[in-house]
């Protein structure tokens, strides 16, 4: 089991988990079902990267790499990239380390935080009298499958210049007008705490969180500002203990209205054809983040179809 030591001069406090380290050089054992809040943790990695605390790997030794320390903290092995005769395995895959690869042309169910494929089904098929925009959601179930896309192909036919996007937005909690409440409105999209003296009121029943995505580069700093903190049950596959983080340090923000994170694809279809989206990176989709495929039809109207399949890395293959 791994442990988390102090090795500052004086007591810490370990505010996100309620444990405390009661003396310098005390250690506590992370409990596995833990992880992802350990992991996620502000105060610790804060912690880490100020050299306050260190992990403890299951043979006792430190992790001295910051990175390292957060992948085991996350349940990535570090000590298995090795040669039969103990050299280091250096392989230059973009595939994360404790994930698998997986091709999808449908999202997961969203009836079971747990399921894995038979959700949305990436297909498009337009029809003359049909709008001539017209979208397509697909949600992926992230929490306990930490998932990673990659490459992408689409396939069409009958097409005449109509196109294709791919945007990665947010879900969105829906929202009344209300007075002296704990939410407010800014900017048009984002709902913030407030102090009682909020002018909009959502029910808890509605609330989408939208986790802030840690950063590329930085992968110690989230890439954005968060509002809110709330804890996840493992038990129960819900979130508890919501609130407010007024600093903008939090973990998750909630939107009133849909906006862009990205626009990943932006294409012309004509005829029928196949391409394929190559990268050599990954990005990871977090919790509450959705595809978006958004398709425009290109006067005169006309009948036209379109499929999709994506690359993923996930934890998990199947239901766990």
């Amino acid at each position: 089991m791994l442990k988390l030591k102090n090795i500052s001069q004086s007591d810490i406090v370990l505010t996100d988990l309620g444990m405390q380290l009661v003396q310098p050089n005390d250690t506590i054992d992370l409990d596995s079902s833990r992880k992802e809040q350990v992991a996620n943790s502000s105060q610790i990695i804060q912690l880490l990267s100020d050299s306050s605390i260190s992990v403890i790997d299951h043979d006792n030794t430190e992790i001295e790499e910051l990175t390292c320390a957060i992948d085991a903290i996350k349940g990535f092995s570090i000590k298995s990239l090795k040669t039969f005769d103990n050299k280091t395995w250096v392989q230059s895959t973009k595939r994360p380390i404790g994930t698998f690869t997986c091709f999808m042309s449908e999202g997961d169910n969203q009836v079971s935080t747990l399921s894995v494929g038979n959700g949305e089904k990436m297909l498009f098929f337009h029809q003359t009298s049909e709008s001539l925009e017209q979208h397509l959601y697909i949600d992926f179930n992230v929490k306990e499958n930490k998932t990673y896309m990659g490459e992408g192909t689409a396939i069409w036919k009958d097409c005449n210049f109509d196109m294709l996007h791919l945007n990665v937005v947010p879900k969105v909690t829906t929202y009344t007008s209300g007075t002296n409440t704990s939410y407010n409105l800014y900017g048009g999209f984002l709902i913030v705490p407030a102090n009682n003296d909020g002018t909009i009121e959502i029910q808890a029943q509605d609330i989408q969180l939208v986790e802030v995505p840690y950063s590329i580069d930085y992968p110690t700093l989230r890439q954005d500002s968060g509002f809110w903190d709330a804890d996840y049950n493992l038990q129960t596959h819900e979130f508890d203990n919501l609130r407010p983080n007024y600093s903008g340090t939090g973990q998750y923000n909630i939107f009133g209205a849909e906006i862009k994170f990205a626009t990943v694809v932006c294409l012309i279809l004509l005829d029928n054809g196949t391409v394929n989206f190559v990268c050599s990176d990954v990005s990871e989709l977090v919790h509450g983040m959705r595809i978006k495929f958004s398709f425009t039809t290109y006067a005169p109207d006309h009948n036209w179809k379109c499929a999709l399949n994506l690359s993923l890395n996930r934890e998990h293959y199947s239901e766990s």
